[in-house]
């Protein structure tokens, strides 16, 4: 059952998005495992039954799971691109909220993502490489970051990237800004699991059958990844 949404608002009041937070066991600490897109996580592909089962049947260790949301789509396009106002907001705000209402550890977690919001994953983890050292970004636009000149610091997250072989569209223009995408989802996510690996992460690479409009075949992929992400998490 999917609990209710609480709303997070940030200290400065620039930020206001619902929370849905599916707190973990209180007799252990245990990772925090953090959703961008929670409308798409949530909504469009179920996972968290599928999460449930998997933490119920002992295939991935105790999470505490928190899913924040994205409120529109010319926020989603504002917040995931590579904003360092937003990603604070997410690791200084967001987190000590949950961790105070759970018993999350403070380092070491997971952070997932999708497309526009698996770029924003990366991101977070890169600026917060303590905060989060496993990291699920789907079909993420990393074609965005490919079109920058941005320099990476050095990081040594594990990086689960996956993408569907249908997803080879290239100079697209996407709503509601008109943010042109160059080249493919494909060329973006194998260019970002290159230069992940050059900064020094550990990348885990999946090509899967599909496209990114199939939720429910991401939704699977989702909990494959955590399958193995979890686990290292939990270890």
């Amino acid at each position: 059952m999917t609990p209710a949404p609480q709303v997070m608002t940030s200290a400065a009041g620039d930020y206001s998005r619902n929370l849905w937070l599916v707190p973990g066991p209180q007799d252990s600490v245990h990772p925090l495992c953090l959703f961008l897109d929670a409308d798409h996580y949530l909504r469009d592909m179920d996972c968290l039954p599928l999460i449930s089962k998997l933490m119920a049947d002992g295939q991935i260790p105790p999470l505490t799971l928190a899913f924040v949301s994205h409120v529109s789509s010319e926020d989603r396009q504002r917040d995931y691109l590579w904003n360092s106002h937003y990603a604070q907001f997410l690791a200084e705000e967001v987190v000590p909220w949950v961790c105070a209402r759970s018993n999350a550890r403070a380092e070491g977690n997971l952070i997932c993502g999708l497309s526009l919001s698996g770029l924003a994953a990366a991101h977070v983890a890169f600026q917060y490489p303590g905060l989060f050292s496993q990291v699920l970004c789907q079909s993420g636009s990393f074609w965005w970051l490919a079109q920058q000149e941005l320099e990476l610091p050095v990081n040594h997250a594990r990086f689960w990237l996956s993408v569907g072989d249908q997803e080879t569209e290239t100079e697209v223009t996407h709503p509601p800004s008109g943010l042109y995408q160059e080249i493919s989802q494909i060329e973006g996510v194998e260019w970002a699991a290159a230069r992940f690996q050059d900064q020094g992460a550990t990348v885990h690479y999946q090509q899967y059958k599909g496209g990114a409009c199939d939720c429910a075949l991401a939704g699977r992929v989702a909990c494959g990844a955590l399958l193995v992400a979890g686990g290292a998490a939990g270890g």
